[in-house]
């Protein structure tokens, strides 16, 4: 489904949610941003996989940048100014153009990074990614699991693994075993993690 379709409300609502970098109410929006989204325009946003949303018992409705959503508000640092914007429009576009320098001569940054809560705790993907950034000389290089590992040594062994089998989805994200098995030693083969049906001992981030 295109998204080059998307009102200038849906818009808005995306890019709010990249800077909040966290779950809102939807009442929020309305209350706090002057930003009334109505349900099929809510919708529409979840059909696209650009949020997620949370329904209470209470009838109350939560909203959060997706994964695809966060690549969207990435991706609009790229495009140009909608036809007839408001004047909102027009300085978010120009932002985002200022976002899209600052991420160029930063290339181990991403759009989350950027906009993370320094009042929220790091859930473990992002600790991994954080752990990454320390160990590789640049974005998309190689890093051993033997390095990588001693980074969280708070994490039990299976949580880590799960997160990292999850992590390995991303589209950002490669976890390959070492090719040359000879150079494999003790604690490199140790520190693999098991995916499908191999061992694997590298991984790269940002590619």
């Amino acid at each position: 489904m295109p998204d080059d379709d998307l009102t200038p409300v849906q818009r808005s609502v995306l890019l709010i949610l990249m800077a909040e970098a966290r779950e809102i109410p939807n009442a929020y929006l309305t209350n706090d941003r002057k930003l009334k989204l109505d349900k099929n325009l809510r919708d529409g946003l979840e059909k696209r996989g650009l949020i997620e949303v949370r329904k209470e018992k209470s009838g109350h409705v939560h909203l959060e940048l997706a994964e695809r959503g966060w690549r969207w508000c990435r991706d609009q640092s790229w495009e140009e100014v909608p036809p007839s914007p408001s004047h909102g429009g027009s300085a978010a576009y120009t932002i985002l153009a200022g976002l899209r320098r600052y991420l160029a001569g930063n290339p181990a940054r991403t759009v989350p990074d950027l906009f993370a809560r320094l009042d929220a705790p790091l859930d473990l993907e992002a600790r991994i990614r954080k752990a990454y950034l320390e160990l590789a000389p640049g974005p998309g290089r190689w890093v051993s699991l033997a390095d990588l590992r001693p980074k969280l040594p708070d994490i039990p062994r299976a949580d880590l693994d799960r997160a990292l089998i999850g992590l390995n989805r991303a589209p950002d994200v490669s976890i390959v075993p070492e090719s040359n098995q000879k150079l494999l030693d003790e604690r490199s083969r140790s520190a693999g993690v098991r995916i499908g049906t191999q061992d694997k001992h590298l991984i790269a981030i940002g590619l």
